[in-house]
């Protein structure tokens, strides 16, 4: 994997998500709520219950987005260190390869040079 998308996945910014839910939400409910001539009390109760209720679903899907970004960087790392791995195993077994096949001709030739 690309290091850049690593750290994007890494530096994802979630602090954002509840205030964005809290304040979108309960601004509907206040507009609507004012424009269909609710008592000032009322307006009141209603706007602050949907800002708590808005508020706990809003630190539920910021905790939910977080956890699903760690699980992709984790896996993002696990392939990693897996494509580094079978790097490394490729580049021993070419070594290995090269190694084997050079002994092998020198033993032969130093046959052949005895016989």
């Amino acid at each position: 994997m690309n290091t850049d998308n690593e750290d994007e996945l890494k530096k994802f910014n979630t602090k954002l998500i509840t205030p964005l839910i809290v304040l979108s939400s309960t601004a509907v409910i206040a507009v609507f709520t004012y424009f269909k001539h609710y008592p000032v009390g009322d307006w009141f109760v209603i706007v602050f219950t949907t800002v708590v209720i808005f508020l706990v679903i809003g630190l539920l899907t910021e905790k939910m987005i977080t956890r699903f970004i760690e699980i992709n960087y984790e896996k993002a790392m696990a392939e990693k260190a897996e494509a580094e791995r079978l790097e490394e195993e490729s580049r021993a077994a070419m070594e290995a390869e090269a190694n084997g096949g050079n002994g092998e001709e020198t033993d032969s030739l130093e046959i052949k040079d005895i016989l």
